[in-house]
């Protein structure tokens, strides 16, 4: 393996003026730099990023934060398919993903604090939004660079990849309503609903409204498993919009009992296969994790919308 000595002596100049004419310093003439990177090429150079970012006293990785979930929580696919855009996004740049995931708040952020103390992360991507975010405190009181993925909460100017939910949401119900005619549509939504959640269900009311049908809000306790009691009480409503896919996973056998049209919010090929929901809103998550990460490291730039298409 090439060293920049090799290149260095190749070139006849010192080791320091192959260093810089390899990072294209401008104080190394135009003619230097150009011959230095010609033989460097030649020689099959490879530039160890790691050393040179650990120079600046950061890693060369980027810190990706989940949602607090239980140990015993299936994965989403929805933030499988979000690392997949953003393992695409950071290996022309030369970076890696490292994941925090915790059981609880207080475990995340002690996660997070020993990638930036220990590993010298200094990049992160937050998987989510909530107010009084205590890993996304410790991020700005320290001064890091960060993007969240979903609509900010609270006074800060976070910088923020995200959908329009609300209007993803409004889609996902106009197509229910256009396509099947019900009398009556319920969303159901998480008990403590996240922002993305609260979103669509702004969403899923203005299409009621539009429409001039009822709007029915569930939140649904974590301890509930049948719908049975709830269809008992509610035998009007003939079509459901479950505010995530993994909300409408638990339930799918019964919606099939009942024979309900549903749409989801993922293309995920898992959820089409568990559901087996043709219907879609494809919130495009690789795009997602791309955009993320050009936003992380362009920071003329406050945030970025991602399209979203409904597909069957």
């Amino acid at each position: 393996m090439p060293t920049i000595k090799d290149i260095a002596k190749e070139a006849g100049v010192s080791v320091s003026t192959a260093s810089r004419a390899l990072n294209d310093n401008e104080r190394i003439s135009l003619a230097t730099r150009q011959r230095v990177q010609k033989i460097a090429k030649q020689l099959g150079y490879q530039p160890n990023y790691t050393a040179r970012n650990l120079t600046r006293g950061e890693a060369n990785m980027v810190g990706l934060a989940f949602p607090v979930t239980s140990d015993t929580a299936p994965a989403n696919p929805f933030h499988i398919d979000l690392m997949r855009g953003v393992s695409q996004a950071v290996q022309p740049l030369h970076y890696e993903m490292v994941v925090a995931i915790a059981p609880t708040q207080e475990d995340l952020l002690d996660e997070v604090k020993s990638m930036v103390t220990q590993s010298k992360v200094h990049n992160f991507l937050v998987f989510y939004t909530m107010k009084n975010d205590p890993v996304t405190k410790y991020l700005r009181d320290q001064g890091l660079n960060y993007v969240v993925i979903g609509h900010p909460q609270g006074a800060y100017n976070e910088r923020f990849v995200d959908n329009d939910n609300v209007a993803a949401g409004k889609a996902a119900t106009d197509y229910i309503v256009n396509h099947y005619q019900p009398h009556q549509v319920a969303f159901v939504e998480s008990y403590q609903p996240w922002q993305f959640e609260q979103d669509r269900a702004a969403g899923y009311q203005q299409s009621m409204r539009e429409h001039d049908l009822p709007k029915i809000v569930w939140q649904l306790a974590d301890n509930v498993r049948s719908l049975r009691d709830y269809f008992d009480e509610h035998s009007q409503v003939d079509a459901l919009v479950f505010s995530d896919d993994l909300l409408f996973v638990r339930f799918v056998q019964e919606v099939q009992q009942y024979q309900l049209p549903v749409i989801c919010f993922n293309n995920s090929r898992l959820m089409r296969m568990l559901t087996h929901c043709d219907e879609r809103v494809d919130l495009q998550p690789r795009e997602l994790g791309r955009q993320a990460i050009k936003l992380l490291f362009d920071h003329d730039r406050q945030h970025q919308i991602v399209d979203f298409k409904v597909e069957y």
